[in-house]
């Protein structure tokens, strides 16, 4: 997806690519959902779309129509959740993508960067350009008594604060720590449930703007690339892909080590 409006499939076996779908604006978000081989993309044109990669035609499978543009997206085992321009979190059952089954205004004040499912299915960790994480539950009574946020991706230059988007999230599949990427290049490694930092990378040159643990959670794929933030940069920033070991040690919740 992107600007041209066109949901995209490479075939690795044919070395061939075709058009999946299209949108009526730029594509911001593709998700894959395993168990039913779907393609999920979210727009500006403020909708989210399914299609089914195993079929060709450009014909989606069902829309949902968001009255916002979505910003950040992820899906679950049986959930998508959609963060849209207007501030909410947009939650569909994907069985019954008629109507949402929730639509709820986030805890974080500023415009969505980023959406994460936890491994357990029961919250999600979301970014915004302010430089904040919010840990929310999908329960409505949970989520009340035991959401928060913290701030993150922030540099003291002299006597300022400079704060930095967070781009990227992603859990840990082993141990349900999880990881997030800034504007300032920086890479955080969280305990969301003793609310600590286990551990930071040293800072890339530009922004990090994508984060993936592998499926066994022994390496972290690091996307570095400009996203923007202070306008356009002449020459732009190198853009880069960084892949890290990780030892068990980095990842493990506090109360477990």
């Amino acid at each position: 997806g992107g600007l041209a409006r066109q949901v995209l499939s490479w075939d690795f076996h044919r070395q061939q690519e075709h058009v999946l779908g299209r949108h009526e604006d730029a594509i911001r978000c593709i998700e894959f959902h395993r168990q039913t081989r779907q393609v999920l993309s979210g727009s500006w044109d403020r909708t989210v779309r399914l299609w089914d990669a195993r079929q060709g035609g450009e014909i989606a499978t069902a829309t949902a129509k968001l009255g916002a543009k979505v910003f950040a997206m992820d899906v679950g085992v049986d959930k998508v959740i959609v963060g849209c321009s207007d501030r909410c979190m947009h939650i569909y059952d994907l069985r019954s993508f008629s109507a949402p089954l929730e639509k709820r205004e986030t805890s974080l004040k500023h415009q969505i960067r980023a959406v994460k499912v936890s491994n357990d299915q029961s919250a999600y960790a979301s970014g915004s350009v302010e430089g904040r994480v919010a840990i929310e539950h999908f329960n409505p009574e949970q989520n009340q008594r035991l959401r928060y946020a913290f701030k993150c991706h922030r540099v003291k230059e002299g006597e300022e604060e400079v704060v930095h988007p967070v781009n990227a999230l992603t859990f840990h599949p082993i141990h349900g720590t999880f990881a997030t990427g800034g504007s300032d290049g920086g890479v955080c490694v969280w305990d969301a449930f003793a609310k600590k930092r286990l551990w930071r990378l040293n800072p890339f040159e530009t922004a990090v703007s994508s984060l993936s643990f592998s499926g066994d959670g022994t390496m972290l794929a690091i996307g570095v690339s400009y996203t923007f933030d202070n306008g356009e940069k002449v020459p732009p920033p190198k853009t880069e892909l960084a892949i890290r070991q990780i030892t068990d040690s980095e990842v493990l919740p506090k109360s477990r080590k």
